[in-house]
């Protein structure tokens, strides 16, 4: 449980990265008219969704992934999910400083739930990686850039409303569309990622389980 409330906190504290790459970069939404679509994907992708992602990350591979607590995927989605949650907070909190409740309550349904299923998709990569040590780095690596591309495709088109040039040909129903979408085929693929692993009988995660209930029967 400290181990949890500790990913939580500095998920919490990961939210300085993004915050200071964010500050540095040239933020597309406050001139909309002098940008092009692609300096919105930039924005998006690199910008937003890589620095809040990749700063996830780094808490969840150099603090939880070293525990030896941390043995399969189903703690890999646990601590992300908690660092995210962590991360969500802060920002919510920021969201409701600046635009009100009624915008925080409105992301309290699509935001954080979007956080959490890319918190899924980054730990259970991360959780095999601990037991297929040979392919550890491209499995994490796939953690993050599946992260980012859901993160940054949630962005985007919710960016793209504040273009007119965009909003000319595409409305904004179209666009939430675009924005749902995204959030959509994350929760499924974060829904399919957690059945795996209950599904999955060499899941270190399975066999830790079935030791701690074979010491509890024998106690008993």
């Amino acid at each position: 449980m400290r181990y949890l409330v500790l990913s939580f906190v500095l998920g919490m504290a990961a939210t300085l990265l993004p915050l200071l790459v964010q500050m540095l970069a040239e933020d597309v939404r406050d001139e909309p008219s002098r940008h092009s679509i692609l300096s919105y994907a930039w924005y998006a992708y690199i910008v937003v969704a890589l620095s809040e992602e990749g700063s996830k990350f780094l808490v969840l591979r150099c603090y939880a992934y070293p525990k030896k607590s941390f043995v399969g995927p189903f703690d890999g989605i646990v601590y992300s999910v908690m660092i995210g949650m962590g991360f969500a907070t802060v920002e919510n909190i920021e969201y409701v400083r600046q635009f009100g409740l009624e915008t925080g309550f409105s992301r309290f349904f699509l935001a954080i739930p979007a956080h959490a299923s890319f918190a899924v998709l980054m730990g259970y990569p991360a959780g095999k990686a601990k037991s297929d040590r040979p392919h550890a780095f491209w499995l994490m690596l796939q953690g993050v850039l599946v992260a980012v591309l859901f993160h940054g495709s949630f962005d985007f088109f919710l960016f793209l409303q504040q273009k007119r040039e965009v909003t000319k040909y595409l409305s904004t129903g179209m666009l939430d569309f675009g924005t749902f979408a995204s959030f959509y085929i994350a929760v499924r693929l974060a829904m399919r990622a957690i059945r795996k692993h209950r599904s999955d009988p060499d899941d270190p995660d399975q066999e830790e389980d079935s030791d701690k209930n074979t010491n509890f029967e024998q106690q008993e």
